[in-house]
C-alpha cells in the first residue's frame, strides 16, 4: 500500500508530537506548602482534597506545639496536676503525631516541620512563666485550644473525603476530650 506524502507527512508529525508529549515533564509540583513530590513511583497514591491536606499540616503543627507546651508544663509547671498533665499531653501528642505521619507519607502529603509562627509565640511565651502564674495561662491556652482542637477534629471525622484521615480525626476526639477534661479539672484547684 502506497501512502500519499500528504499521509506520510501526517503520520510522521503525529508521531513526533507523541514522542515529544512522552518525553516532557511530567513531575511537576506544587510549590503550595502541603503538597508533595510526585514522581513516577507514587503517582498512583491517593489524590487528598485541599481541606483534608489543610487538616493534616494543621493538626502536625497544633500536635508539635502540644508536646512543646507539655514539655514546658512538666519542667515549670508548679502543681502536680499539671505537671502530669504536660507528660500526658506530650505523649499522648507524640504518639497521634507519629500516626499522623505514617498517614501522611502513606497519602502523598508532605507535613511542616515546625509549628506555626502563632504557636511558637505562645510556646516561647510560656517558656518565660513560672510557678502558679505558668499553670494558670498554661490551662487556659489548653481549654481554649483544646475547645477547638475537638471542634476541628470532629469536622474532619464527619466531613472529610480521606478516609484515612477521617479515622485519624475520630480516633483521637476522645483524647481530647480527655486532655480538655483534665485541663478544666486541674483550672480549678490552680492557684
Amino acid at each position: 500500500m502506497k501512502l500519499s506524502k500528504t499521509t506520510s507527512f501526517a503520520i510522521a508529525a503525529g508521531f513526533a508530537f507523541l514522542a515529544a508529549v512522552g518525553c516532557s515533564d511530567t513531575n511537576r509540583t506544587s510549590s503550595k506548602p502541603g503538597y508533595a513530590d510526585r514522581t513516577a513511583a507514587d503517582r498512583s497514591a491517593p489524590v487528598v482534597s485541599s481541606t483534608d491536606r489543610d487538616f493534616a499540616v494543621k493538626a502536625a503543627q497544633g500536635g508539635m506545639a502540644e508536646v512543646a507546651l507539655g514539655n514546658l508544663a512538666q519542667q515549670q509547671g508548679f502543681s502536680l496536676k499539671v505537671k502530669e498533665y504536660g507528660k500526658k499531653l506530650s505523649e499522648d501528642h507524640g504518639k497521634a503525631n507519629n500516626e499522623l505521619m505514617q498517614i501522611a507519607s502513606r497519602e502523598g502529603i508532605t507535613l511542616p516541620s515546625t509549628m506555626d509562627s502563632k504557636q511558637q509565640d505562645t510556646v516561647d511565651r510560656f517558656s518565660k512563666l513560672s510557678g502558679a502564674r505558668f499553670d494558670r495561662e498554661f490551662l487556659k491556652d489548653s481549654v481554649k485550644d483544646h475547645e477547638d482542637d475537638i471542634a476541628e477534629f470532629q469536622k474532619e471525622a464527619s466531613q472529610g473525603s480521606d478516609a484515612a484521615l477521617r479515622d485519624f480525626a475520630a480516633s483521637h476526639v476522645s483524647t481530647l476530650h480527655d486532655h480538655l477534661d483534665t485541663a478544666l479539672n486541674a483550672q480549678k484547684t490552680a492557684k
